[in-house]
């Protein structure tokens, strides 16, 4: 109900003062006090009724009418009986503060105010229940008859005069005819993933209601997604509804995609003709986690000492399987022995690694300190497909000190090779190889180190390398002879000098210095330039 509603309902209230946009406020409750601190009983959208009684000369009107406006109340009632009349102090004071002021006569209590209007919420709700009820039978019969959930949504939409999506929880959109920005589902599915509840109201006039998703599971529900810009909605009103039916279509969808997998799993998995490239999606806990690292099924239970609980991670692998079909489509998939999702999918190495960066990374909020690690290897012309699987295990199985990893299983060269090794062994080896050196810089300040890098990244060159250091020949000539005293590799024969480059890269990082692999067979390439001894 409107303030301007109440000016027609038969209870004789007199307009004193408003702005006429202010009559078009929303009437969510009736408040009546007279207490001198109005604030902890006034709430917004309250009509408040007063009797005056705090008034005790004019200066009490500016202060008291102050209160109710920060309060957020939408209007004022006030009676007559203490003054006979409403001061004009109230008035002014109304008016200043842009609340609409309602007279209500001597004879007409506030009880009456607040029955007349608890009957009319009443019926307006009866009449919601009627709209909803005959709204859902409207949805059901279209699920019965075979409508599919674009039409829905799309239907939905229109009626509401408001925009909508169906997303899943990686943001893939099953449903919605308008485009969708990325940076506007990365917000969105970040702000539902973390909210302590749904639905929920974002800004610009978004608001998302869960589909699905059972005990507060945020791996596998999907979002309702709704643009509504005049805040017209209800969170229990059609929008709602339409969650609840489209969790019909979510389902629906997880058992085809199962009773799919039945079929093709009895059979060897095979990749789709053409060019395709490898995926091996693996979920683990960090070392020390009370949870089991393969993956159990869909709807196993995870039981600790205080009984059996809900982990969000341990979801099963039928809802990993499933969310990287919502991610590549296309994909055609399997569960490795070891609980591994496999899945071939035609495409670039580089580009499906980046598709799954942005929509993978978008379950971070709901991983609960699990690490998901993706791996990506392109199984080119003549090679195994065992291969390309194999080396996408390998890049699934690195490390990193983010919630998810996608990693490229780039062999094509040494340094590629190098990435496809977890972090701590390739620390290791440069330990291993550098160690001597690192000591001997820390405690004599000779700069081996980076004298061996910029030599390496020179392609051998003396010259090159004293020139970038702005060295001397000889002062070169003598730290790279330290660098093999201490080490024990001769930069001179191919062997020593690979595993020194690989050392410096996996201490340095994929930022080191150019890439010397280009020369390395032949350290005295350039013109001029002698051979390493």
């Amino acid at each position: 109900m409107l303030v301007r509603d109440m000016l027609e309902e038969p209870l004789r209230l007199r307009l004193r003062h408003a702005d006429p946009t202010a009559l078009d406020r929303a009437v969510s409750r009736i408040c009546v006090t007279d207490m001198p601190d109005p604030l902890p009983f006034v709430t917004p959208g309250a009509l408040v009724c007063t009797g005056l009684v705090w008034r005790r000369d004019a200066d009490d009107s500016a202060h008291y009418i102050g209160l109710l406006a920060t309060a957020g109340a939408v209007a004022v009632a006030a009676g007559q009986s203490l003054y006979g009349h409403v001061p004009d102090d109230v008035v002014t004071a109304c008016e200043r503060h842009g609340l609409p002021l309602l007279e209500v006569p001597e004879s007409l209590p506030f009880s009456r105010i607040i029955e007349h209007l608890a009957g009319r919420n009443a019926e307006s709700r009866l009449r919601r229940v009627k709209s909803g009820l005959a709204r859902q039978r409207r949805l059901l019969a279209a699920v019965a008859d075979g409508r599919d959930i674009e039409a829905l949504v799309d239907e939905f939409a229109r009626d509401c005069g408001v925009r909508a999506w169906l997303l899943t929880s990686t943001g893939a959109v099953v449903a919605g005819a308008a485009a969708l920005d990325d940076d506007v589902i990365d917000h969105v599915i970040t702000a539902a993933a973390t909210a302590y509840r749904l639905p929920l109201t974002l800004r610009d006039g978004y608001a998302v209601w869960p589909v699905g998703g059972r005990l507060g599971d945020r791996i596998a529900v999907w979002y309702l997604v709704v643009r509504d810009l005049h805040g017209d909605l209800e969170p229990d009103g059609a929008a709602a509804d339409l969650a609840a039916v489209a969790e019909l279509y979510r389902m629906r969808r997880a058992e085809q995609l199962r009773l799919s997998w039945e079929m093709t799993d009895r059979v060897r998995a095979e990749p789709p003709p053409g060019p395709v490239t490898a995926v091996v999606v693996d979920v683990v806990r960090p070392p020390g986690s009370a949870v089991a690292r393969e993956l159990p099924r869909e709807h196993d239970a995870v039981t600790k000492e205080d009984g059996p609980v809900h982990d969000p991670v341990v979801a099963g692998r039928d809802t990993w399987r499933a969310l990287l079909h919502d991610v590549l489509p296309a994909a055609h998939t399997t569960v490795d022995p070891m609980g591994r999702v496999v899945a071939w999918v035609s495409g670039g190495e580089h580009e499906i690694a980046a598709i799954l960066r942005r929509r993978l990374d978008r379950l971070t909020p709901v991983l609960s300190g699990a690490v998901l690690r993706a791996g990506v290897s392109v199984c080119r012309a003549g090679e195994s497909t065992s291969g390309a699987v194999a080396a996408a295990v390998a890049a699934a199985s690195v490390g990193g000190d983010s919630a998810v990893s996608v990693r490229v299983a780039d062999v094509d060269s040494a340094v590629g090779l190098l990435t496809a090794v977890p972090d701590e062994l390739q620390r290791r080896f440069a330990e291993r190889v550098l160690g001597p050196v690192v000591d001997y810089d820390r405690r004599t300040g000779a700069g081996l180190l980076e004298t061996l890098e910029i030599f390496l990244g020179c392609a051998g060159s003396w010259r090159q390398a004293a020139d970038r250091m702005h060295l001397h020949l000889n002062t070169v000539r003598y730290r790279i002879g330290r660098v093999e005293e201490l080490t024990g590799r001769d930069l001179g024969r191919l062997d020593d000098r690979l595993d020194l480059f690989l050392a410096v890269r996996a201490r340095s990082g994929p930022a080191a210095s150019p890439d010397p692999l280009a020369r390395l067979r032949d350290p005295a390439a350039e013109s001029g330039s002698p051979r390493v001894r």
